[in-house]
This record gives C-alpha cells, structure tokens and sequence, in this order.
C-alpha cells in the first residue's frame, strides 16, 4: 500500500533476530521505520540478537531511522521505545502498521486507530505468505534464547497456522 507506514518497536526485531528471521520484514513489508529511540534500545545489546541485524538492514536502507518526539501526554504509561513507536505512527496520519509485542501498548496502538501486529504475527505472516514452511522452528529459538513468549500465543499461532 502506498505511503503506508511500517513503524517497529524494539520487541518484535529483538526476537526476530534471535529467531534468526529478521530478513521476513523486508519481504513482508519491504521498508520499515525506527524511531531512533528503538534504534538505541535494540544497538544497547551490543553482540545480543539484533543489534548486527539492525544495522545491516539501516545500511541496505530498508530500514529508516527517524527522530521523533515522544508523546508524552498520550503515552505516559508506555516505556520510551513503544511511547515514540506509537507517535510516529499517530503523527504519520496516513495508514500505518505498528509492529509491538508489549499489551498495553498494542490496546494504546489500537484505541488510536493504528494496526498492531507481534512477534508472533509477523512470523503467521510469513509463514501465511509462505516465506518460511513452517514457523515452529522459529518458536523454538525463541524459547532458546530465552525470549519471552507466552504460551497461550504459541499455541494459537501454531494452531491458526496448522501446526
């Protein structure tokens, strides 16, 4: 869709990278912004997931870094990261896709209009769009590298997936 905004928090390439499926954003969305807070979140892992990811995708320039005020009035409660996630996407004022894991933040992204997808989600997508079989080897990394996923999630992805 044109001018639509694909705007990432640092949860879901956190653990895209640790699923080693960062590459799925560029061909599910082709171009994605980070704020540069996010960007300051996931490059603070130094060698953890991630970090390498980021940076090679923002010198491919299918990853836009931009700066933008966090709206501090509507997003109070959020952690810096999702509060300049979800002001870029509220000040974009066109359509815009929010890639967040964090559930107060995705009710926050959904009570202004926004699209919301996770983790979880993007790899249904992929897997939807068939650019990975199945997406049950990637759940599994995750749990191996100790990123937090629940269970309930899990389950319904790979259920909605058949698998």
């Amino acid at each position: 869709m044109a001018n639509r905004l694909v705007a990432a928090d640092a949860s879901p390439l956190i653990g895209l990278a640790a699923a080693g499926a960062f590459d799925v954003l560029h061909s599910l969305f082709g171009q994605v912004t980070v704020t540069t807070t996010v960007r300051d979140e996931v490059l603070a892992g130094g060698e953890l997931p991630g970090a390498r990811e980021l940076t090679n995708a923002v010198e491919d320039r299918w990853v836009t870094i931009v700066r933008t005020r966090i709206d501090t009035i509507k997003f109070a409660d959020l952690d810096a990261g999702e509060a300049s996630t979800l002001t870029l996407a509220v000040q974009h004022g066109g359509p815009s896709l929010v890639l967040m894991d964090e559930p107060f933040g995705r009710s926050c992204a959904r009570e202004h209009g926004l699209a919301v997808i996770g983790l979880a989600g993007v790899l249904l997508a992929a897997r939807e769009a068939r650019l990975v079989q199945s997406i049950r080897p990637y759940f599994a990394l995750l749990e191996r590298s100790n990123f937090r996923l629940s269970n309930e999630i899990v389950r319904a992805v790979l259920a909605q997936a058949g698998e």
